[in-house]
């Protein structure tokens, strides 16, 4: 087996990225050092107290959730920020261990920090962020420390969307968000300069753009087909399927940040090509957070370029997505 790879996950909440924690502890070469919420697709407390709730679940509890300090140009709608107070009275959450107590997440806590003592604990070992959100608490750390990009072996980003004949538009509904820019994905949107700074700071950057990640629907068709059949069984089928029934009805919902996860245990899934990333950071909310991206031949790797996903294999990845949730046991 490979060396393990510590990892930090930076998320924002919903759904999907709070079964992507799950998923990445299922994963035998993946150690979680650290969990950040950031307040944009989410409430940012409760979201860290389902956080804490999850890891407990699975024997983790020691792992620390903080919340982020970090502020967006354009904030997500409250429609869209409220799954974390929904999951965090589920039943399967709250009564699978009786009495269960989870610590007070530290607030307003900066990245480089957390980042420090973790590259410290483990003798200047280079650190994964897994980011699923937008990457405001990034840009701070590489502002804020000359030497953060040298303690960071990779980010993985759920984020952005280039625009071509099968991706006419980004996730953006402008009927819940009008005046926004159709045309650009929520986590880039949210920060667009945050978003430049980070693709073009030179640090290793796997991104998973919604031309890749809106192919893993999630549907209650997917939900019958692959996670109700067993979750009687698995406890954490379970509470995907309850998670995942609170989205389903909806269109438009995709596994947009576990199929960006699956990459830590199974990059085989995906294709990737090397491309030029630029974001228009302008002050217009109509045109800020599009993505112009020109993916150019895997030559040679180039300093100025990120490796974007391009394809990915949809049933390897839900089967692998089953296949590892079955593998986690909850204890009471």
């Amino acid at each position: 087996m490979s060396e393990k790879k510590d990892i930090i996950i930076i998320h924002d909440g919903a759904t999907d990225e709070l079964m992507s924690i799950l998923f990445a502890a299922s994963m035998p070469n993946i150690n979680i050092k650290g969990i950040m919420v950031v307040n944009a697709d989410c409430q940012g407390y409760p979201t860290a107290k389902v956080c804490s709730k999850i890891l407990d679940l699975i024997s983790l509890k020691h792992i620390p959730v903080v919340v982020s300090g970090a502020r967006g140009w354009n904030p997500f709608p409250w429609t869209y920020r409220q799954y974390s107070l929904m999951v965090n009275v589920l039943p399967i959450i709250n009564q699978f261990k009786k009495n269960i107590k989870v610590p007070e997440p530290q607030m307003e806590y900066p990245l480089i920090d957390m980042v420090n003592k973790v590259y410290k604990e483990n003798n200047q070992k280079p650190i994964t962020l897994l980011c699923l959100s937008p990457v405001t608490d990034i840009a701070n750390a590489i502002k804020s420390d000359a030497t953060f990009r040298d303690k960071i072996h990779e980010i993985v980003w759920m984020g952005g969307v280039y625009i071509n004949q099968e991706t006419p538009a980004g996730n953006i509904d402008t009927g819940i968000a009008p005046g926004a820019n159709p045309n650009a994905e929520w986590n880039v949107y949210w920060d667009p300069k945050a978003a430049k700074d980070v693709i073009t700071s030179g640090i290793n950057l796997k991104m998973f753009p919604l031309n890749v990640t809106n192919n893993v629907t999630l549907s209650t068709e997917i939900i019958r087909k692959h996670f109700l059949p067993e979750s009687g069984k698995y406890p954490a089928l379970s509470l995907a399927t309850q998670m995942y029934s609170l989205v389903a009805f909806q269109y438009g919902f995709s596994f947009w940040d576990t199929a960006a996860t699956a990459y830590l245990g199974k990059p085989d899934l995906y294709s990737f090509q090397q491309a030029f990333v630029s974001v228009d950071i302008s002050p217009d909310p109509e045109t800020q957070g599009t993505m112009h991206v020109e993916l150019i031949p895997d030559i040679e790797p180039l300093e100025t370029t990120v490796q974007i996903a391009t394809k990915i294999k949809v049933e390897d990845f839900y089967n692998y997505y089953v296949t590892q949730l079955k593998k986690l046991n909850f204890k009471s």
